[in-house]
This record gives structure tokens, C-alpha cells and sequence, in this order.
């Protein structure tokens, strides 16, 4: 391989122009990041200190790093950016190189005429994004947007502006690698590979760079140390290219998790010249298929994804950055928080279109893991102006870059072209046009769907989030996918999630506060009020305490201090979430998949996030673990009716069933045993339904269960009016043992919390409920500090 890398990662010289702060900052780094890492500014997630962050914005910050070449060869020298927040001016040896002015793009520069031996000089000036932001708006005019309208003139992570869960830190940096390339000869890019039909037909394509005459090489490719192929390079317009088809034999395939193995490839590109190979690349790569079913199922059209020819019922979340200062986000969180989905039972994470295109680190742990992905692009909640040629263009740079860097990994199965907008466009007043266009369709239905069929049809390309197509409103819900918002940002209780008949459900969500040892990281004991200054920054919805508090008193009743508050609000959003995706899984494949809103949190915050900012799980997501259970147990409540159904998203079992009710105080009302139960493949089996009297009902709560020869699937249903019929003391008793803690109880015992002496939440199973008659038992030495619903109310 003939190319030489020399890193310029590591310690630069860093300051403001204004020379307040003069430091070595880390790259890969922010300058956010390095103030808070060197005490030169205070944390910001705590208190209010977000807002002392605003004074940085303006500034314009320069990076400076002198290296030596120690021997000059005369070869093509490039000095690459992988990534630059965002407006700069990149200059070697004070020749001027260039400008960036989008984060999201790789920026390269033949520097061959101006590296010298021995020392030299590179600086990076980094201007102030939300001046530059602002500066075109004064030019350009005001569009409709979200939390800062400036934001819709930068290609820049939307996120930093502020969000309804995000702080407002409008970061800036070197944020990715920078290296020079020295090149002899030709180099690959963007190599890939994909299954074309399940008969075994396989594409390889690439391209490649810095060559004069096509003629002179070809590619050659192996999967697992053989060779598959030898390719030749031709030119397509001002690139060149290499692509072939080759069929193979017994292909082992790729499945999303619990269909099958995530098999992976070796799979090798080696550019040839005269017989010796002169760059290679290789990427482990699985082959699949993907396609979207739209077809008329009596009420609408069907959005069902199938993979390798078979329907997947989509169990997901969505996905925001892992870090509102990127430079904060490891790897190690990212495998931590990818590990716990992947426990949790989900198969699919939607990255968010007002976020950042991930982290290889994250793309890979997908592929390895079978969680599948739904890619947005980087455009959210606002309108865009693609009328003015420049941003159209360096919007489908960017769209272009990111597509083919990540077009290899299995685990992406949609592209997608924004978050929100053209629902905006129909029901929010953003409704400006130029030339009859809606701002940002053309990128949307035009520009990225062509571009998408062009450099990767191994996928289906979406025109945004929600959308629907077929003439309908892009928020229907008879087609396409829904963001179901009624719930919650729109005041309605819950239980309206069952009147829902969307077709896929890719955002639908419920508030929760973090956990309570997050809170203490934010806020002293002093500042722990429901509706504090601090409380308040740290939930950035408009009325989001507010709601947690019509939410928490409509099933409970007013909390009666700020734990309380802490532990209802936790326990609220999980029976929420609960009685929706039991909802739409009741109805597969007329609703074929539910991602809810979030997974994952950017700062320490009041959110919809099942995981909070220190990876600590809330409520949601021990019950996430369960009601995405690829075998379930549910028990459905119309008035008085009760139905049991059995849940399988596997391959036909057999068991037996059983269902108990019993009052608050512990009394049986029913309990019915069902033997000999078989459930087809991928089914919805109804089992049974019977009628119990509202008295009764008020008074109650179910658990349901089903017992194959390999494990017991349980659930329950709380059907009881907790607000007027308060939960009575379980009397939970707790022995240990050697290594070994025994929990059982004499009444029943909801929302049972189980917590270290020291207050760490214990992350193996919690917030369940326990029946009489039942025991729990978990494998630890630690004393356990346990407490239930009734300890909170």
C-alpha cells in the first residue's frame, strides 16, 4: 500500500483572538471541552452554568501545531480534516489553504507545493458559528425553524443551538482526526460491496483517486482471503470508478438480531498496477437485502421492512448525539449505551436528523450486534434554503460524503431525508415557497433521492420523518411512517395511544426525569424543587414540568416531595410506553413497527430518554427489556372486557398460559390456567377474553403468564385506579444469602424499586411488580435498599 500517514492529532496551541484564554487543547477535541477539562470554565451540565457558555459563542478561536518532515520525497502530499466545527480558515506555513464551512464534510489540500523540510506551521482559524449564522440570515432572510432560526444557514450539528432536551452549547473545534497522505500512486475510496437478489448476486464498486490513466490498473477483490474478482477502473465524468458483479455461491447472510447470525465478511479491495499492489483497503462487510412493503392492507398502505425476504416487526428507539460536547462522547460510552439497547431487546435505533452522522465506532457495534438503523439526514425541524445554489450544493456534498463513507455497513437498512420538515411544512405554518416549492423539497423529493439510487441501491431512500407519500398529509397515519404526539406534547392522557392505528410509529414519547443520583450531579439538596431556576434549565421543554405534573396526579395523585416526584414521573412514562407498544404489537403487521422517543440523553436533563446522561436506566427501560420481549404475554383492557393475548416474534412455540388478578390487598379475583397453548411464527394468538366489573377492575392488577420448556415470559397490567385506591404495604421481605438476595412480599408490591446502600440503582432487573406467592432473587452480596410504589405515595 502505497500511501504514508502522518498524524497531527494531539496537543495544539489554542486561543481566542481576544486572548482570554490561551491553552493546549486536545485534537481530536472542542474548545468547550478543553475550558471545562482545565478548569478554565465551569462545567456546564451543572446548575445554570450552561448559560456562561453563550459568552463563548462570538469568539473566534485559532489552532496552531508545528511539526517537522524530517525528509521531503517528491510525492502528492494531502492534509485531511476529518472534521472542522464548522467555519474555518486553514492555512500552511501562512499560505492560505482554504475555508470550510461544513462539519459534516471531510476537507482535503494538495499541499505538495508548500511543505517544506524541517519545521512547518499549520493554524485552523475558527470563526464564530453563530455570527456566520446570523450574518446570512441579515443577508438571506428569516425562515421558519425550531429554538434558533439562524441555525437553518450553517451546516452545522442542529442540536447545539438548543433542543427541547439539549442544552444550548454551540460547540466548536477540531473535533475529528488531521493527518497529511503522502501518495506514490492511486488510492480507494469508498469501497463497498452489497447483495443484489438472495440468489447470491454480489456488487463491488469503489473509487478511486490521484491516478491519471484507468488503463494502467485494476482492483482486485477477495472476501475471506479469496479472490472473488478482478475489476477494471473506468471514467465517469470527473471520477474514477471500478464496479462488477460476481455471483456466490452459498452466501452466508447477514440477519438482524434474533432472525439469524450477523455474519461479517473480510471483504479486500487491492488496487493494481503492473502486478503489485499499490493500496488496499478492507472493511468487514454483511450481505443482506432491504426492502420497505407498501401494499393496500384494507385500511391504508403497509410500511413493513423486510430483510432477507422476511417481515421484521420493528422494536425500536431513537437515537440522539451521545454528548452535547462531542469531545466528551468515547467510544466506551458509545459501546456501553449500544450494549444496553442490544440488552434491552431492540432492534432498531433511528438516528435523529438534528444530531451528527455517528461515529464509526457506532456503525460497527450495529453491524456486529444486528441492530438495525434508520439513518436521517441532518436537517430537522425547520425550512432550509435550497433555493440559494450554494447550500443546495453543499448540502449534497455533504448528503453524497456520508452516504458512500457509510454505505457499506448492513446494519443501516433507510436513508432518510429530515426529520419533521415536511410535516412542518403542512401543519406547523412553515409555508414559505420559492418557486412553488416548499424550502428544502427539492433536496428531500429530488436531489437526495437520485443521489441515493445512484451510489446506493442496496436500500430504500425516505423523503423525511414522517412522511407518507400516496397524496396523503405527511403525518398520516394510512401510510408511511407516524410521530405520534398527541400524547404527552399534546396534553392527551395515554390511553389515546390505543385509538391509534399508524402504520409505523417512528417517534411517540413520554417525559421522565433522570435518575435521582443524576439530579445530585446538577443540583444540591437545597435546589431539589420541582420548579426551581435549575429544575427548570435542566427540562427544555416549554411546560415540561408541567406535564410531568398533570401526568403523575391523573394516575397517582400529587406527589408528596421531590423523590416522590422523581420516582412517579419514571414510573408514569414506563407504563406509558408500555400500553403503546403493547398496542401497536397487538396489531402486527397493521402497525408494523414503534421506535419510541429517546434512548439516550446529551446532558443530564428531565427527557424522554429511557437511558439518562450517565447511562443510569430509568423505569422505561427495565420495561423496554420486557414489552420488547420477542415473546410476550399482554393483557388488553376495552371497559370491562379483558383479553389475553401471546405475543411471538420468533418461530412457533408451545406452552402453557396463566393469568392472576389480584385487588391491592392481596385478595385473588381471578386466576385462570391454560395448557397445551401453540403460537404460529410471527403471530398475534388471541387466547382468551372475559368481562370483570369496573368495581372490581378499579381495585386491581393482572399478571400474565407463559411457560415454554426454555423460559417463563411474564407481564402485567395495573388496571387498578391508583389515584382514589392507594396501593396498601406489601410487607416486602428480603432475605440474603450467600451471594444471593431472596425478595418476596405478602401484598402486592408495584413498581418494586431495588437500590445499593448507596444509592446506585440495580441495573440487572428492577421497577417490576411482585406478587404474593412470588419471589425474586438476585445475585449480589451488596445490601439491597428496596422500596415499591406505596413508599412514594
Amino acid at each position: 500500500m502505497v500511501v504514508f500517514i502522518i498524524s497531527l492529532n494531539g496537543e495544539w496551541k489554542v486561543y481566542d483572538t481576544e486572548k482570554e484564554f490561551e491553552l493546549f487543547g486536545n485534537v481530536p477535541g472542542t474548545i468547550q471541552g478543553d475550558l471545562i477539562e482545565q478548569n478554565l470554565m465551569p462545567h456546564p451540565y451543572v446548575g445554570l452554568n450552561e448559560k456562561l457558555f453563550r459568552k463563548l459563542e462570538n469568539k473566534t478561536w485559532v489552532y496552531e501545531k508545528t511539526f517537522f518532515i524530517e525528509k521531503f520525497e517528491k510525492k502528492t502530499y494531502f492534509l485531511v480534516f476529518e472534521g472542522i466545527d464548522t467555519v474555518s480558515e486553514i492555512y500552511l506555513n501562512d499560505i492560505y489553504l482554504g475555508k470550510t464551512e461544513n462539519m459534516f464534510l471531510t476537507y482535503r489540500y494538495d499541499i505538495s507545493s508548500f511543505l517544506k523540510e524541517g519545521e512547518n506551521k499549520v493554524k485552523v482559524i475558527i470563526h464564530s458559528a453563530t455570527e456566520y449564522a446570523k450574518q446570512q440570515e441579515k443577508i438571506y432572510g428569516k425562515l421558519h425553524a425550531t429554538e434558533d432560526s439562524t441555525r437553518v444557514y450553517i451546516r452545522k450539528a442542529q442540536y447545539s443551538f438548543g433542543w427541547d432536551w439539549g442544552a444550548r452549547i454551540v460547540s466548536c473545534g477540531i473535533y475529528k482526526n488531521v493527518y497529511i497522505e503522502e501518495l506514490s500512486d492511486g488510492k480507494l475510496k469508498y469501497t463497498t460491496a452489497f447483495l443484489k437478489d438472495l440468489k447470491g448476486l454480489v456488487v463491488f464498486e469503489g473509487y478511486v483517486e490521484n491516478i491519471n490513466d484507468s488503463t494502467k490498473y485494476e482492483v482486485q477483490v477477495l472476501m475471506n482471503g479469496r479472490e472473488i474478482a478482478k475489476l477494471p477502473i473506468f471514467k465517469e465524468g470527473n471520477e474514477y470508478k471500478f464496479r462488477g458483479e460476481k455471483n456466490i455461491e452459498n452466501i452466508k447472510l447477514w440477519y438482524p438480531r434474533d432472525l439469524g447470525e450477523q455474519y461479517l465478511y473480510d471483504v479486500s479491495f487491492n488496487l493494481i498496477k503492473e502486478g503489485k499492489v499499490r493500496y488496499s483497503e478492507a472493511k468487514k462487510i454483511g450481505f443482506r437485502t432491504v426492502e420497505i412493503l407498501k401494499e393496500s392492507d384494507g385500511n391504508g398502505e403497509s410500511f413493513i421492512f423486510v430483510i432477507n425476504g422476511k417481515k421484521v416487526f420493528i422494536k425500536g428507539a431513537n437515537w440522539i448525539p451521545v454528548d452535547n460536547i462531542l469531545s466528551f462522547a468515547s467510544n466506551e460510552r458509545y459501546q456501553k449505551l449500544l450494549e444496553m439497547a442490544y440488552n434491552a431487546n431492540i432492534n432498531m435505533l433511528r438516528v435523529w436528523g438534528g444530531g451528527i452522522y455517528e461515529k464509526e465506532v457506532f456503525y460497527e457495534t450495529c453491524d456486529r450486534l444486528g441492530i438495525l438503523i434508520w439513518q436521517d439526514f441532518m436537517f430537522a425541524c425547520a425550512e432550509y434554503p435550497d433555493h440559494l445554489d450554494w447550500f443546495r450544493d453543499l448540502s449534497n456534498l455533504e448528503v453524497r460524503e456520508n452516504v458512500l463513507k457509510l454505505r457499506h455497513h448492513p446494519s443501516i437498512v433507510i436513508w432518510c431525508g429530515n426529520n419533521e420538515n415536511n410535516w412542518a411544512f403542512e401543519e406547523w405554518g412553515y409555508n414559505l415557497k420559492v418557486n412553488n416549492k416548499n424550502l428544502g423539497d427539492t433536496l428531500y423529493l429530488e436531489d437526495f433521492l437520485k443521489m441515493c439510487l445512484k451510489e446506493d441501491p442496496s436500500r430504500p431512500y425516505w423523503p423525511s420523518s414522517p412522511f407518507s407519500g400516496k397524496g396523503l398529509k405527511a403525518n398520516s397515519n394510512l401510510a408511511g411512517d407516524t410521530h405520534v404526539w398527541n400524547v404527552w406534547s399534546g396534553w392527551q392522557d395515554y390511553k389515546e395511544y390505543e385509538k391509534d392505528t399508524s402504520k409505523f410509529v417512528s417517534e411517540f414519547g413520554f417525559q421522565a426525569a433522570p435518575d435521582i443520583e443524576t439530579i445530585k450531579f446538577f443540583a444540591n439538596e437545597s435546589e431539589r424543587e420541582i420548579f426551581s431556576d435549575i429544575m427548570l434549565n435542566h427540562n427544555k421543554q416549554i411546560e415540561g414540568m408541567e406535564r410531568l405534573i398533570r401526568f403523575i396526579s391523573a394516575r397517582f395523585g400529587l406527589p408528596k416531595d421531590f423523590d416522590s416526584f422523581v420516582y412517579l414521573s419514571q414510573l408514569n412514562q414506563a407504563e406509558a410506553i408500555k400500553l403503546g407498544v403493547e398496542h401497536w404489537r397487538s396489531k402486527k403487521y397493521k402497525t408494523s413497527g414503534t421506535i419510541y422517543w429517546q434512548l439516550n440523553d446529551s446532558w443530564p436533563v428531565f427527557s424522554w430518554s429511557s437511558i439518562d446522561y450517565f447511562s443510569r436506566p430509568k423505569a422505561l427501560y427495565f420495561y423496554t427489556k420486557n414489552f420488547y420481549s420477542n415473546i410476550l404475554p399482554v393483557l388488553k383492557q376495552e371497559e370491562e372486557k379483558l383479553i389475553l393475548l401471546i405475543l411471538n416474534d420468533g418461530k412457533k412455540i408451545s406452552g402453557d398460559a396463566r393469568i392472576e388478578i389480584k385487588d391491592i390487598s392481596g385478595n385473588t379475583i381471578f386466576e385462570k390456567k391454560y395448557s397445551g397453548i401453540t403460537v404460529g411464527e410471527d403471530f398475534v394468538y388471541k387466547l382468551d377474553e372475559f368481562f370483570l366489573e369496573k368495581e372490581l377492575i378499579e381495585r386491581s392488577v393482572a399478571k400474565v403468564y407463559f411457560k415454554t420448556e426454555e423460559m417463563l415470559y411474564e407481564n402485567h397490567k395495573i388496571l387498578a385506579n391508583l389515584r382514589k385506591y392507594k396501593p396498601e404495604n406489601p410487607e416486602i421481605n428480603v432475605d440474603y444469602l450467600k451471594n444471593q438476595v431472596i425478595v418476596t412480599c405478602k401484598k402486592p408490591a408495584i413498581g418494586v424499586e431495588i437500590r445499593e446502600e448507596n444509592g446506585k440503582l440495580y441495573e440487572n432487573d428492577n421497577f417490576f411488580v411482585l406478587f404474593p406467592g412470588e419471589r425474586r432473587i438476585f445475585k449480589t452480596n451488596k445490601k439491597l435498599r428496596i422500596r415499591s410504589l406505596f413508599n412514594y405515595l
